[in-house]
């Protein structure tokens, strides 16, 4: 048994906990600093009186910089390392939101949200495959859907501080908090956040093996003399194998999952203060619908977490899939009672964002350790798309004149899309057979 399968079944040591702590805070800061235009941008639609096709342009900036990153930033993981591109992705974050908080004006705020998003779209590839390398085979699924949560608690904070700093000291404190908090995790990483063993192996950068043993020593385990053996397969055949035979089948479904997943969430954390607002509720309200909407998620991540460990993953997610679509058709009835509206706003976030931890559970098993989280960030990129276009659209519904309730409504379609994907998914075979073993390392077995 190799040093990796020994950490991978042992217990988690105080090392393996704080990296996937860090790797939590720091998605936590990432969910703060790309969904807070989401609080601020019916203050900002007032001081620039902006239409609501800008409004959706404002919210979709970042989603754009988003997929940016995680299509074109991402893969450099693999090549760089897990540690070094995430730490860039939070300098780059922090002057992103400083630069965001000095804007005088429209473009120059989208501009500033583009460079954000494409930060957040580093880390939003990188942190999930950096938590599932350093959990053990049996916190694997847990740790990564806490890495989930993050967005969700991230975007609570969002709320919460745009409610105590937007009347005394306006909507650009808010990116100024996002800032610091972003360079502080960056001091805190440099100093605390380890490379990825999986890396180290599989892509054997310098000084790999003393690398290596720095981190075995600090989870309390003897050195090694030599590296583990490097899996048969190497990068460039890994990616491709992915499209061929029944692996691209199931590839496109995970990507139509993701997108799916991605465009109803994104839907729903960016536009539900404001459509709040546009239903006739009060500006308090729709951020505590928003914050609402975020603690729901945060509840159905860790749920998920909690149940993939007892229930098939691919099954669990379909469910929340289908959970989710009644759910937003509920909200559509629901936003002429307030009670009602919060209630239901807490049951749409833990079923979409539950949905998303689902995906971020299935797609690290899927893939060899050398191309991780270049696949991770070809499914964040394509789904982006959806995520992308999801805000602008209800800009430009709500100018042609549709209602409010009817935006939950038209989002369910792509949830019911999900849920027949992640099902078609298990059902056309998924579960790796044994001949196709050998194509992915001994880590991933363990967490299938």
């Amino acid at each position: 048994m190799s040093i990796l399968e020994q950490v991978k079944d042992g217990p988690m040591s105080r090392a393996q906990t704080t990296a996937v702590a860090l790797c939590l805070t720091m998605n936590l800061v990432d969910g703060f600093d790309l969904l807070a235009t989401s609080f601020v941008s019916p203050e900002i639609d007032r001081e620039w009186a902006l239409s609501p096709s800008q409004v959706g342009l404002l919210l979709s900036s970042g989603l754009a910089g988003m997929a940016f990153g995680a299509l074109f930033l991402a893969p450099l993981a693999d090549r760089i390392g897990r540690r070094r591109l995430t730490l860039s992705g939070l300098a780059m974050a922090s002057l992103g939101m400083l630069f965001a908080a000095m804007s005088q004006n429209f473009a120059q705020l989208i501009a500033c949200r583009l460079v954000t998003g494409a930060a957040i779209g580093v880390m939003a590839a990188s942190l999930p495959v950096l938590a599932s390398e350093y959990a053990n085979n049996r916190r694997r699924g847990l740790a990564i859907a806490l890495i989930t949560t993050g967005y969700g608690l991230g975007s609570v904070i969002a709320g919460i501080s745009t409610s105590i700093l937007l009347g005394p000291y306006g909507w650009r404190s808010v990116f100024v908090i996002g800032s610091i908090a972003t360079a502080a995790l960056f001091v805190l990483g440099l100093r605390f956040l380890p490379e990825s063993m999986d890396y180290l192996v599989a892509c054997r950068p310098r000084d790999a093996l003393g690398r290596l043993n720095r981190i075995l020593v600090s989870m309390g385990r003897s050195e090694v003399r030599e590296l583990p053996p490097t899996p048969t397969s190497t990068r460039r055949v890994a990616v491709e194998s992915l499209f061929r035979g029944r692996n691209a089948l199931r590839t496109l479904l995970i990507w139509l999952a993701f997108t799916s997943a991605m465009t109803t969430f994104y839907f729903a954390s960016s536009w539900t203060p404001s459509l709040l607002l546009e239903a006739g509720m009060s500006n308090q309200q729709g951020v505590s619908g928003g914050v609402l909407f975020s603690l729901g998620g945060v509840v159905g991540a860790v749920l998920l977490g909690v149940l993939a460990s007892r229930v098939e993953p691919r099954r669990l997610t379909a469910v929340y899939f289908g959970g989710a679509a009644v759910a937003l058709l509920l909200f559509s009835v629901s936003l002429g009672s307030l009670a009602g509206a919060l209630l239901v706003a807490v049951l749409v976030g833990l079923l979409l964002n539950g949905s998303v931890s689902g995906l971020n559970v299935i797609i690290p098993i899927v893939y060899p350790a050398e191309a991780r989280a270049t696949a991770l960030g070809m499914a964040v990129a394509v789904s982006r798309l959806g995520a992308v276009l999801a805000p602008l659209f209800v800009g430009f519904l709500l100018e042609a004149g549709w209602a409010p309730e009817s935006m939950f409504r038209v989002f369910a379609i792509p949830t019911v899309i999900g849920a027949l994907s992640t099902m078609l998914l298990h059902r056309g075979g998924f579960r790796r057979k044994a001949e196709e073993a050998s194509a992915v390392p001994e880590i991933a077995k363990g967490a299938a």
